[in-house]
Order: structure tokens, then sequence, then C-alpha cells
């Protein structure tokens, strides 16, 4: 196996962690901001997030490919992260009576609304610039296939245990500090990890300059002449598309579900929630590096079967001691098939267009599957009649039901067709 240096992992580390928190920030405590502070409604959280996810997967695309032409992926990275920063902190000077300085009173919360929104996109274009196409490109550039899946074990631990440190952390700051200190800290910390970045990553010698018009490099990934030279890379990304799409279905859910359906408390499922995560971290990190020797052929069959069983049983158990050890096997099987896919998906990059190629995974990992799996659980969910509750918007929805799991375990047994082809016997 060839050892990264310390500087390597350095960069690994900080940037694939706080990078992580970011966007938990993101995906967690923008929507909250929006309705509790603002007073934005559940269809401008709708349309916030749809948004952010089409703003991630365009600008991936869009600036991994101007990055993989100008050869200055240090650059995108870490001045990304400090731009990145800058928005977020930007959030601290928005609300109503700011907005409505420049609008009729009667707006100020519309506008707001949709100031934050389009804020959000804004705060999306430099993350994803950042870390979905400059940081993912330099791993992949900086890394190979003796040492990718002992690096995806630790990359995959993090959008977990940042998941846990926000929802933590992030409520005890806001009631102490409110919104707008909240935003200032968060932007901080970006801003320092890129700033610190300058100092100490290192700039990767395999970025190869594109010397095709842009709009052709754009496209390059979506030719039917690229898909047919690269036929192990659209595989794993198929893979990966099952995969998530399969997660997708029951993972917007899930708390709820604890919370709702299962009856248990605040308290106790956030015990549940914080056990299972730890539990898969270490999975990730301890068991990453070893795939390759147990071999990912193996590998991918056994942790896809420990995953579907992980999810039949967690719709049936109603316990919150079984469930969180039901849980915690699942989400093993959740972490190592994405180690497997990941490092696979890196292993297989065409290395002349790296960056380019990020937006292409993002297509496959975040667009597609967060667009059909979630509307996959949403039919199973209204189709059962389970019975409603008030969620915390005042609104009257349905109760999730087991069936979401036992849906997602019928679909994560999909990754067993491109699986065949992307792992064959030897």
């Amino acid at each position: 196996m060839n050892q990264l240096s310390r500087k390597s992992w350095a960069t690994i580390i900080i940037f694939g962690l706080i990078g992580q928190i970011a966007w938990a920030i993101e995906n967690n405590e923008f929507n909250l901001f929006l309705f509790n502070y603002i007073g934005g409604t559940t269809t401008d959280i709708a349309r916030m997030v749809a948004w952010s996810a089409g703003a991630a997967t365009v600008t991936t695309l869009v600036m991994g490919t101007v990055s993989d032409r100008l050869r200055h992926r240090k650059l995108f990275l870490c001045v990304g992260y400090i731009l990145w920063g800058l928005s977020v902190m930007a959030f601290a000077w928005i609300s109503r009576d700011n907005v409505a300085r420049f609008v009729p009173a009667e707006r100020a919360v519309s506008a707001a609304a949709m100031l934050v929104i389009v804020m959000d996109c804004v705060m999306t274009f430099f993350g994803s610039t950042a870390n979905d196409a400059s940081f993912n490109s330099w791993v992949t550039e900086s890394t190979d296939e003796t040492n990718r899946t002992k690096v995806e074990g630790v990359l995959n631990a993090f959008p977990l245990l940042s998941m846990l440190i926000v929802v933590g952390a992030s409520n005890i700051i806001i009631e102490q500090t409110g919104w707008p200190a909240y935003f200032i800290a968060v932007g901080i910390l970006v801003i320092l990890c890129g700033i610190a970045g300058l100092f100490f990553v290192e700039e990767t010698e395999t970025v190869q300059a594109e010397e095709e018009p842009f709009l052709r490099s754009l496209a390059y990934g979506f030719r039917p002449s690229v898909i047919r030279k690269h036929p192990m890379f659209y595989t794993a990304l198929a893979a990966l598309c099952l995969y998530n799409t399969a997660t997708q279905i029951f993972m917007p859910y899930l708390f709820i579900y604890l919370n709702k359906t299962l009856g248990f408390d605040t308290l106790t499922y956030s015990l549940v929630m914080a056990i299972v995560v730890l539990t898969a971290s270490v999975f990730a990190i301890v068991l990453g590096g070893k795939v390759d020797r147990m071999g990912r052929r193996r590998m991918i069959y056994l942790s896809t079967a420990v995953y579907a069983c992980g999810l039949l049983l967690a719709g049936i158990v109603k316990s919150p001691v079984l469930f969180t050890i039901i849980g915690s096997v699942m989400m093993g099987g959740f972490v190592m098939i994405s180690i497997i896919l990941m490092s696979t998906i890196r292993d297989h990059t065409p290395m002349e267009h790296v960056g380019m190629f990020q937006g292409i995974r993002l297509l496959a990992y975040v667009l597609i599957p967060m667009i059909i799996g979630p509307n996959i659980g949403d039919f199973i969910i209204h189709a059962s009649n389970a019975g409603t509750y008030i969620n915390e918007y005042g609104e009257t929805v349905s109760l999730p039901v087991a069936g979401v799991f036992f849906a997602a375990a019928a679909a994560c047994l999909l990754i067993i067709v491109p699986s065949r082809k992307l792992f064959p016997k030897r």
C-alpha cells in the first residue's frame, strides 16, 4: 500500500470533516432558520431544497470542468472554502427587519424567504466548487488503488459524525447566542480551514489540461462514445445510484418514524441514533482499509446482504434497544457499501477529466436518488393510510410506516445487478 503523507492526511481529515459539518448545517439548520426565524412556509422549504440540489449538481459539473482546464486544484479548494465561509456568514444579516428596509412591510416575510433561498444557492455554489468539485477531485488524484478504501473509510465516517455534531450542538449554540452569531461562528470555522490549507495542501500532479472548447468539455461525460470507452465507471455510478435511491426511500422519514410511529421520546431516539451513528463510524474507519484484503466482490455482496437484512428487521422491531442493535448493523452495511462503491468510482475515473466527472457522480449520487427515493417512500406512506400526526409546522401529515424499510431493502438488492459486472469472478 502506498503511504499518504502527513499533509495529505491533514487535508483529507480537516477539509473532509469541516466540509461535511458545513453541509450538515445546510441540510438540517437552514430549514429551521427559514421557517422559525424568517417565517417562511413549508413550500419555501421544499423550493429551497430542490433549488440547492440542482445548484450543487450544475456547479460541480461546471466548476469541476473549469478546474480541470486551469490545473489549479489547490487554489479552487482553499479559496473555495474561504468564499464558502463568507457566504455562510452572510446569513447573519438576513432578517425580516433588514429586508423590510427595502420592501413594503407586507412583503418583508416573502422577500426575506426568497433571499434565503437565493443565498442558499449562492452558498451551495461556493460549497460545491470547494468540496464536491475540488476536494473530491483532489482526493481522487492524490490516492490510488492501494489506499483508496482506507481513505474512503475515513471520509464515509465524516457525514455521520458531522450530523451528530450539528444536531447535538447547534440547538444549544443557537439558543445561547442567536442565529446571527451562529452563522458567523460557522463561517469563520470554514474560512480558517481554507486559509490553513494554503500552507499545507499539496497540489496534485495528475490534473490534465483540456484542449477542447469549454462546452464540449462540459458535455464530455454524457457522450455515448465516452460511456462506451469507460464502462466500469458508469457501471459503478449505476450501482451508486441504486444504493442511494434505496437509502432515500427511508432516510428522510427515519427520525419521524422513531418519534411518531414507534413513540420514542426525543431523548430516547436521539440516544438511539447517536449510538447507531457512532457504531457505523467505527465500522467505516476500522474496516474501510481492509476491504481490498477481503476482496471487493465478496464484501459488496456481504455488505448488501447485511444492509438489506438490517432494513427488513428495522421495519419489524419496536423497542429502543432492539432498534439500536439492528440500526447499528443496518448502518454498518450502509457505510461499507459506500466505501466500496466510492473507491471503485475513483479507481475508474478518467484522470484527464477528474473535475468534470465529479458532476456526473453527483448527478447519480444526489440529484436522481433524491428525486426518486423520497417520492417512493411518500407513496408507500400515503398508500398505507396508517394514521396522521401534527408536524412542527402545524400541518396534518401521514405517519411513516415500516413499509419504507421493506421497500428500501428490496431496492437495495438491485445493487447486485451492476455489481456482478463491476466485480467479476477471477
